[in-house]
């Protein structure tokens, strides 16, 4: 089926063998009240009924794209592929509130400077209380590397993104295992680019037991501990000559968890105090 040329929102959502939650899923795209959005699912590789459930849907917004099983490959032919003004991330077994994509679309239109929207989100799942919302910073944030250092305040499935800015910087998915997402983040944050949360949970989140997040913790944390240590690293780089106190005393730090006397997240914390006391000296972007 030929693609109508523009949209305003590009929908990217890649699926593994989620035959049992997908129907949920594209239902709730293809319900919102905001019409001006393709759907781009890419299959992962699955070997259930995911793609023919796809398939049976009769709407021209629903792009369906085959690939072989890599996530963070599948991601990136998202971004390539979109062709919307903005890009909004969804999971393949979460679901989208009604009005998602206008509430986000509308942020993101009458604040131009904003880079990245995420929301709050609803949890759900058979173990899970129902209502459950998850979120903690709301409205524009300040200093977002700073927030990362302190933990990653984006949920991934709720952003969506201006596509200028990562096709400007030439941004894409890094082969950062299970904290892709953390990494683009920073890397937009360094490059300037701001951050909006939006107070609504505008996502229903389904909490399972067969979620990578659940079945990869340890790798995910591994992978993040990377990520914020690169972060340090950069905010050092960029104050050696201003600042050079931080980097001897991130030098001293780092000797003590050498010796066991201090452990990472330790030496992370009373670094990211350092810097929080001392931001108006510092340069952080």
């Amino acid at each position: 089926m030929e693609r109508k040329e523009g949209v305003a929102i590009s929908i990217v959502m890649p699926t593994y063998n989620a035959g049992k939650y997908i129907r949920e899923t594209v239902d709730s795209i293809i319900c919102q009240s905001f019409a001006d959005f393709e759907c781009i699912i890419i299959d992962d590789g699955s070997t259930d009924s995911t793609c023919d459930i796809i398939c049976s849907y009769d709407d021209e917004r629903i792009v369906l794209i085959e690939n072989r099983h890599d996530f963070i490959g599948s991601l990136n032919i998202g971004l390539e592929t979109a062709r919307g003004k903005y890009i909004a991330r969804t999971d393949a077994d979460d679901i989208m509130h009604p009005d998602r994509l206008k509430i986000q679309h509308t942020i993101m239109e009458t604040e131009p400077s904003i880079t990245v929207c995420s929301t709050w989100m609803r949890q759900f799942g058979e173990k899970m209380p129902a209502g459950k919302i998850a979120g903690s910073l709301t409205g524009k944030v300040e200093y977002p590397l700073l927030a990362f250092l302190q933990g990653n305040f984006v949920f991934h499935p709720t952003t969506m993104i201006r596509k200028s800015f990562l096709f400007e910087h030439q941004l894409q998915y890094e082969n950062y295992s299970h904290a892709e997402d953390l990494k683009l983040w920073t890397e937009i944050a360094k490059l300037g680019g701001l951050f909006y949360v939006e107070n609504q949970p505008l996502l229903y989140y389904r909490i399972s037991e067969t979620q990578v997040t659940n079945q990869k913790r340890d790798e995910q944390k591994v992978t993040a501990e990377r990520i914020l240590l690169e972060i340090v690293n950069y905010l050092l780089d960029k104050n050696k000559d201003n600042f050079p106190i931080l980097a001897e005393s991130f030098a001293s730090l780092s000797k003590l968890q050498a010796d066991n006397l201090l452990d990472f997240r330790e030496v992370l914390d009373i670094t990211r105090r350092i810097i929080l006391k001392n931001k108006n000296k510092l340069q952080l972007s």
